[in-house]
């Protein structure tokens, strides 16, 4: 249900890009926000914990997929996980508070 949600508030926030679940053999990325007209695209994660933990960002730190992914969408500008926790960055993944994102989204 929250990836629905968070899915939805992204899609309207920006009408020009899109955003989809990405599938591969292995793992997901929750959400893909892909701009077509920079060829460019952000990768994120959908947790519902309020710990952060480096398990989170395992699909997005996955070098397989990411290269599939760029490939197809270009380079991944952001890797994002959203979760309840506080927002922070760390080893090159943000971690963001989705109730801040879904605000920012609104």
């Amino acid at each position: 249900m929250l990836e629905d949600i968070v899915l939805l508030g992204t899609m309207m926030r920006w009408p020009g890009k899109e955003v989809f679940v990405l599938q591969f053999a292995l793992g997901e990325f929750d959400m893909v926000v892909f701009d077509p007209e920079k060829l460019e695209c952000e990768i994120f994660e959908i947790k519902h914990s309020k710990v952060r933990a480096r398990e989170q960002a395992r699909h997005l730190l996955d070098p397989e997929n990411c290269r599939k992914t760029e490939f197809r969408y270009g380079p991944i500008t952001r890797k994002t996980v959203l979760y309840r926790g506080e927002t922070c960055e760390e080893d090159g993944i943000r971690y963001q508070n989705v109730e801040e994102y879904l605000m920012q989204a609104g």
